[in-house]
């Protein structure tokens, strides 16, 4: 079942966020009002060294109180292409260059109230190069196998979506070779 917006309204905006509510009518003529918090399109890269094991990023989430551990992360700049964006954070967040940017998919990670589609990568052929961080980020890259890495999740303790959807697609893209 569908629905019409009647209304919407931009309750909250900044540079990051934006908050609309809806009003809205379905199909079966019920009305309602929702709120949908739209945040940019961003890029979630599984960096993958010549060893065969992944890098990723732990960095303090504010949103969770706590440290997150991640794939490489970040939000598409406007009139960026999804891949260059990869490229740009890949470099940002932990000095590589990477020679191939496969995509892996695209994920929703927030369905029922948040719109903030995320494009997943795998990064292959790294080169070390200069890292140029964001300012306000402080990110501790973290190597490890891509088995212990998959394992993290399974445990729950990779919580991040976008970062466990990508690692379990990386590890069947890897597989299929």
């Amino acid at each position: 079942m569908r629905c019409k917006t009647l209304s919407s309204e931009t309750i909250y905006e900044d540079p990051w966020t934006r908050v609309v509510r809806d009003e809205v009518r379905w199909d079966n003529g019920h009305q309602g009002t929702y709120s949908v918090v739209i945040k940019p399109p961003g890029v979630s890269v599984i960096a993958v060294t010549s060893t065969g094991s992944v890098i990723l990023t732990r960095e303090f989430r504010y949103a969770l109180g706590a440290y997150s551990l991640e794939a490489v992360s970040g939000a598409i700049e406007p009139g960026e292409e999804p891949v260059d964006a990869a490229h740009r954070e890949l470099v940002e967040e932990i000095g590589f260059k990477a020679e191939t940017m496969t995509p892996l998919g695209l994920v929703h990670p927030f369905t029922a109230g948040v719109s903030s589609p995320s494009h997943l990568f795998l990064a292959e052929g790294l080169s070390p190069t200069a890292t140029n961080p964001d300012p306000g980020e402080v990110i501790e890259p973290v190597e490890m196998s891509l088995s212990d890495a998959v394992a993290e999740v399974v445990a729950a303790r990779i919580v991040h979506g976008p970062t466990c959807v990508a690692l379990l697609l990386a590890e069947r893209h890897l597989a299929a070779r």
